[in-house]
């Protein structure tokens, strides 16, 4: 190990580490995400639905949002620890779409900063990602909501289950209109071999992204039928219900 950070140290001296996210050199405690960047994530804040967790522009008061006025979803608790754009919006996607797995420890470790700063965060006793197909998962290598929710079970003190639910086909929900999403999300999950072990439990439903909630609610749906009381967190939240994303 020793051995290791000195081969690091002479590397890094020879070809500085570059941001993945902005481009500039990276000399920060995580080699491939810069300390401007990383210090750029920007919280979503107390001012949200107090059920979805949909952002407030204009009202410092936690409330109900109009459609949780109409509709409640399908989950008790709903919050999204970052606004999906700048910096939080290329970094999700440089680490989905370009594999780049280096931005892993920049990502969890503001996932369990962003908890830690939360005022009240539901008691859970199973965490369950958002699956992704095996079509999904061999295209890009793994699952980003799994690898994101492995250290945070960890933080929790829980276990994590991940054939809960299972999703079919591989139409992703990028480029789609909310309706489109909703139809997508509907017939895409479906309850997984595991299913029957959150039965009676807390469940904290784990995904990267929220915006217009199609993904979250079809899953929930899924955990709430099968006897588990649901709560969502997401890393990132869409400021707009119908911007583009999950």
């Amino acid at each position: 190990m020793m051995l290791q950070n000195v081969m690091r140290g002479f590397l890094d001296a020879l070809y500085p580490p570059l941001c993945l996210i902005c481009g500039e050199v990276s000399r920060g405690t995580f080699p491939h995400c810069c300390e401007t960047c990383y210090d750029s994530f920007e919280p979503v804040g107390r001012s949200c639905c107090e059920l979805c967790g949909e952002p407030f522009v204009d009202s410092p008061v936690t409330h109900l949002c109009l459609p949780c006025m109409k509709k409640r979803p399908p989950f008790s608790w709903c919050r999204g620890l970052f606004q999906y754009r700048g910096a939080v919006s290329e970094a999700l996607l440089i680490f989905k779409y370009g594999g780049r797995i280096s931005l892993k420890k920049p990502l969890t470790n503001a996932l369990a900063a962003g908890i830690e700063t939360m005022e009240y965060f539901p008691e859970a006793e199973l965490l369950v990602p958002v699956p992704l197909s095996w079509r999904g998962r061999w295209k890009r290598g793994f699952n980003q909501s799994h690898v994101l929710a492995l250290p945070l079970a960890r933080q929790m003190g829980i276990e994590i289950c991940t054939d809960a639910i299972k999703k079919k086909g591989n139409r992703i929900q990028v480029g789609l209109t909310a309706a489109e999403r909703i139809i997508n999300a509907s017939v895409s999950y479906v309850p997984g071999p595991s299913v029957e072990c959150v039965k009676g439990k807390k469940v904290l439903l784990f995904d990267d992204v929220y915006t217009t909630g199609a993904t979250v609610k079809a899953c929930a749906r899924i955990l709430g039928r099968a006897g588990a009381d649901v709560s969502v967190l997401t890393f990132a939240r869409a400021g707009s219900p119908y911007a583009m994303g999950r």
